[in-house]
């Protein structure tokens, strides 16, 4: 449901803020006919002093009177007494107050007073003074909030326009306050109902407890973030502070403003916020001097000098107003001009506006100028077909009668609201190739690539392309195209750059962060791209690397919900950064490339895929032609041997070799590694085992002869297993050697023998602990006898229970079939394992020699 909402929200967030803005510009235009006007008091350039004579005797005296003034010109000095206003009785302040607000500006009041034992009428001119600290709050708020709109329509989604825009509604908030001016001694219509005023003082006050923290995030990062930005406290906790002391102040008016209408409290409440106010405009005063003390050109330091002039001059301007005006100035009543200064406060605005326009600060000079450029043409466009279809009407009409005038209007309406869009779309793009040549050339090369990239074949010439595209379109110092690798760990690498410092640049996304948030912010409706002030701060700082970049903008390549890669930009040929119209095309652009980057690797890795089959392929071709062809007759003696490839060519290998009519080697082996290679290492060692396999050799001779020959050539990691029997049917022997290969079984009746004599894998060592290690054992063989040579295949082979066959399991096929012929038992042994093993993939091969004397 929040999902929904907040995805909502993004969606029409434009809207949001179009319809935010005309509401807080409805309240600044009220707020401002109540300054005006209804809050305006009349002025008499003297001050009123109640003294009381008498418990119910009040006397109102006339002070302060200035020399020149209107009082002064109608005769009355101080020490006056005031009795009466246009006839009515001036019973004290409030009375003489509302009576005299009455009188409209430039019109004269009949003031009755008395001087000693003399009463006397006289007329005195009546001036409107305004509250001009009401109208100082009212432009910084206005001007504040009208920057802060068009900084927010150029980046929604930025930190710091949003911030500016925000602190521009906190600041109409508090200006609102001045409609509760001079209270209920003017006629507001406001204070008919206790609801509306009692929400104004609150809201103003609350967001005048808001404004010094949004004014210290806003300069934390502008116009550079500093090294706190990244504290959790400053992203999550900060409005927690101003929201407690909210409730805490909203708790104190309830209990002792509202209900024991204690006045003093609530006029304490609104200095302390006044003073927290201060210290809030203060310290972000020192936060932007700080700020631009740090930035190092003089091309980034001009538009904050600007900014920083103007809010000293507004610093400067409030504590004159506050603390050196009444001083010099006196009585505000006489004086009014004394206390203007504090209007200098709105040049602040001002000074952001003039900078972020003329220095492309927050990227808005393109955006303003675009909507001036195109809105003018559209409008001069639509007022030139609005008269040629007047004046064509005129002359089509009167050709005909009064009841089918209407008619042809119609028809002359529509016919040229069609031809004026095609016009008006034609035109708009005539200034945009005008007026900006750099978008309109991207736009065209955009279309250009669009096409051309469906047909170009491989990843380098397209990331050639699309480098092409943006360097020379769009003319930048700094770009880089990253890619991910597509491992377990993703690691975004630099494949091709323009201008950066670290060619071998690198970005480490272990929980895959970068994705997740592209992939959320697209969820929610947002533009898939993040900005240099949120490199550190969103996805989770993955980006930060790029700081030591002038990279400003990062775009993503998406394709299936998955981040392939990554399009840096640096600064624009104009020195701004893109704008939300150019994120468009630089979206598109993207959506593009990714495509035509996944279907490259798609054929590559077909291309890929092919040549391993075709390895594959090869390493069975050579692995079958290793394995002997026949079996070699003997008296005495049945045998038979067998070997099934897995499905991914493994390196077993099984040979049975004669040396005379009574003596044969048997040997089978198993290379650790897979395909082509295992099949290759195989093929040398039947050469070396066939060429050392002579009667003056025993195996460990044998072997230790080859482990010499192999071990320098065998690549690191890689070794081969192998057991090696020499059988004399004349001695009745069999003499093994094994490098850690499986053991020997041997069955005779219900005896099970193993045997296991010690060794290491060839290949793992070339000195003396391979032979040291390698042992030799000889053993008696006896008519009956049932010699089993076998490779882990068999005994490491999985069935869907994930259970392995195992040493019992062969023990028991092997000693319940002794009686079959050899050839019976392995092909009953083939059955019984594929049986085993149903449906399950198997990983290995299995291979398998049966000897059986008689």
């Amino acid at each position: 449901m929040l999902t929904a909402i907040k995805k909502s929200l993004i969606k029409h967030k434009l809207k949001l803020i179009i319809a935010t803005t005309i509401l807080f510009v409805s309240i600044s235009v009220i707020n401002f006919i109540f300054i005006y006007s209804v809050t305006a008091q009349s002025n008499d350039e003297c001050l009123w002093t109640q003294k009381f004579e008498r418990k119910d005797s009040i006397r109102i005296i006339i002070e302060q009177v200035k020399e020149g003034g209107v009082t002064w010109q109608a005769g009355i000095r101080d020490g006056d007494l005031l009795l009466a206003i246009d006839g009515k009785r001036a019973i004290n302040n409030f009375i003489a107050t509302q009576i005299l607000d009455k009188v409209q500006k430039g019109d004269y009041a009949t003031y009755t007073i008395q001087r000693g034992d003399l009463v006397f009428d006289t007329p005195v001119l009546v001036k409107k003074l305004i509250n001009i600290p009401g109208l100082a709050f009212f432009l910084l708020s206005s001007l504040w909030l009208i920057v802060g709109f068009i900084v927010i329509i150029v980046k929604p989604n930025g930190r710091s326009q949003t911030l500016f825009y925000r602190i521009g509604l906190m600041l109409v908030f508090i200006s609102s306050s001045s409609m509760l001016y001079r209270g209920f001694v003017v006629d507001n219509p406001l204070f008919r109902s206790a609801f509306f005023p009692i929400l104004i003082d609150n809201v103003s006050q609350f967001a005048s407890i808001f404004l010094p923290f949004m004014l210290f995030k806003f300069f934390s990062i502008f116009p550079k973030d500093f090294s706190y930005v990244s504290k959790p406290w400053f992203q999550r906790k900060i409005y927690l502070f101003p929201l407690l002391i909210s409730i805490i102040v909203l708790a104190i008016k309830i209990f002792l403003v509202y209900i024991k209408r204690i006045d003093s409290v609530y006029l304490s409440l609104n200095l302390y916020t006044g003073i927290f106010n201060g210290f809030g405009f203060l310290l972000g005063f020192v936060l932007l001097l700080i700020g631009y003390l740090k930035l190092k050109t003089k091309q980034e330091r001009i538009p904050i000098f600007l900014i920083l002039i103007a809010y000293l001059v507004g610093v400067l301007a409030l504590l004159y107003t506050n603390f050196l005006a009444p001083s010099i100035g006196g009585l505000i009543f006489n004086n009014p001009a004394y206390f203007t200064p504090i209007i200098l406060i709105a040049l602040l605005p001002i000074a952001f506006g003039y900078s972020i326009f003329r220095y492309s600060l927050m990227d808005v000079s393109e955006i303003v100028r675009n909507t001036i450029i195109y809105g003018t043409a559209t409008a001069s466009l639509a007022g030139i077909y609005f008269l040629i279809i007047y004046f064509v009407g005129q002359k089509v009409g009167a050709a005909f009668s009064d009841e089918y005038q209407g008619i042809i209007a119609g028809v002359i309406f529509v016919l040229f609201a069609v031809v004026f869009q095609s016009t008006k779309d034609r035109f708009q793009e005539l200034l945009t190739e005008k007026f900006y040549p750099e978008q309109f050339a991207f736009q065209k090369n955009l279309l250009k690539f669009s096409n051309d990239i469906s047909v170009i074949v491989g990843i380098d010439n397209i990331l050639n392309t699309t480098e092409q595209l943006f360097v020379k379109s769009l003319h930048l110092h700094f770009f880089g195209i990253m890619l991910n690798n597509n491992g377990t760990e993703k690691i975004y690498s630099l494949v091709r750059h323009q201008g950066l410092g670290n060619s071998q640049l690198k970005i480490y996304d272990e929980n895959s962060a970068i994705e997740k948030y592209f992939l959320y912010a697209i969820s929610l409706g947002k533009k898939a791209v993040i900005e240099r002030q949120d490199f550190k701060h969103l996805a989770e700082g993955r980006f930060s690397v790029l700081l030591d970049e002038e990279i400003y903008t990062v775009i993503p390549l998406i394709i299936k919900s998955k981040v392939i890669g990554l399009l840096l930009f640096g600064l624009k040929y104009s020195g701004s950064q893109f704008t939300a119209k150019d994120m468009e095309l630089l979206i598109a652009a993207a959506s593009q490339t990714a495509i035509s980057i996944e279907s490259a690797r798609l054929y590559e890795s077909e291309l890929e895929k092919h040549k391993i089959e075709r390895d594959l392929e090869n390493a069975r071709k050579i692995q079958e032609s290793l394995l002997p062809k026949s079996f070699p007759q003997m008296p005495g003696l049945d045998l038979y041997g067998s070997m099934i490839s897995a499905m991914q060519v493994g390196g077993d290998y099984y040979d049975i070799i004669k040396i005379s009519d009574s003596k044969l080697f048997v040997v089978i082996g198993d290379v650790s590694g897979k395909g082509l290679s295992a099949s290759i290492y195989m093929s040398k060692l039947q050469t070396m085992i066939r060429l050392y396999c002579t009667e003056e050799r025993t195996p460990k001779e044998i072997l230790v002869e080859i482990n010499k020959m192999i071990y320098p050539d065998i690549e690191k990691n890689w070794f081969i297993t192998i057991s090696l029997a020499l059988i004399d049917l004349d001695k009745k022997t069999i003499i093994i050697s094994r490098a850690g290969h499986t053991p020997l079984l041997k069955i005779n009746d219900d005896i099970f023998e193993l045997y296991q004599p010690g060794g290491v894998g060839i290949g793992l060592n070339g000195g003396e602990l391979f032979s040291s290690t390698l042992e030799e054992i000889k053993i008696e063989i006896n008519p009956g006898d049932l010699l089993f040579l076998f490779s882990d295949g068999i005994t490491e082979l999985m069935n869907s229970e994930n259970e392995l066959y195992g040493i019992d399991n062969l023990k028991h096929f092997l000693t319940e079939n002794k009686k079959l012929e050899c050839t019976e038992i392995g092909k009953k042994l083939i059955s019984n394992l594929e049986s085993f093993r149903t449906k399950t993939h198997q990983y290995d091969d299995i291979t398998f020699v049966i000897l059986k004397i008689f």
